[in-house]
């Protein structure tokens, strides 16, 4: 599964005010996933709708594989949140009246300048400033561990049938160096331990399950996509 992740420790993107919150999610419908996947993947991937893909134990088949792409819905919730204000290029400011710019760090490859390009387009489409921080993969490592690294892009394989190695990046007890975004949740850390615990069934899915509607309200990190 790809995604980026955001820093819950910045002041931009982080937190759990019901302003934060709404940029990030805003954020998550204003990406096109079905034109990165199109374009980046050559059609090789599905939108991500949950955290674990399909031929992982957990992974909700009944959930249908869909972005959650809405220009029109991301800008309805900016405004709604109070980032309706707008400077004179015609980006929104935050809800105190200061400039609002999200800062993504990227690699100097082809690969991440084609998809800086592409995010670029869809957040001037809702109206948010973004600048690219182009880093060597070691600093940026840095930077994510100091809690400076406000977004940046990673894939996560599972390596053994379960899927735990996922689903512990937003556990509250893993490491910076794992819970990248270093969110913290009562909600999602029970129903990780209680899928330690669960046998293969119904009800580990269902915990699964929870877990990615807690990531899906909070959007710590925006789900980008299954590989095939």
């Amino acid at each position: 599964v790809t995604f980026t992740y955001f820093n819950m420790k910045d002041p931009t993107v982080g937190g759990y005010s019901k302003a934060q919150i709404a940029l990030r999610r805003a954020i998550a419908m204003g990406f096109d996933i079905d034109q990165l996947i199109k374009v980046l993947f050559a059609g090789q991937a599905l939108p991500a709708n949950q955290l674990l893909p399909p031929g992982v134990d957990g992974h909700d088949p009944s959930l249908p594989p869909k972005s959650l792409y809405d220009p029109a819905g991301a800008q309805a919730l900016l405004d709604r949140f109070g980032f309706k204000e707008r400077d004179a290029e015609g980006y929104r400011k935050t809800p105190e009246g200061k400039p609002l710019t999200l800062v993504r760090g990227t690699l100097p490859e082809s690969w991440y300048r084609e998809a800086d390009t592409l995010w670029k387009k869809n957040m001037d489409a809702i109206g948010i400033h973004m600048e690219v921080e182009q880093k060597t993969f070691a600093e940026l490592v840095n930077l994510s561990r100091a809690g400076k690294l406000p977004m940046f892009n990673l894939g996560i394989r599972a390596l053994e049938p379960s899927g735990y190695q996922i689903l512990q990046i937003l556990w509250g007890k893993s490491p910076i160096d794992t819970n990248f975004s270093q969110f913290a949740n009562a909600a999602y850390d029970a129903a990780y331990e209680q899928f330690l615990r669960t046998p293969s069934g119904p009800t580990r899915t269902a915990f699964a399950r929870k877990m990615s509607e807690v990531a899906m309200a909070y959007m710590p990190m925006m789900l980008s996509t299954f590989g095939i």
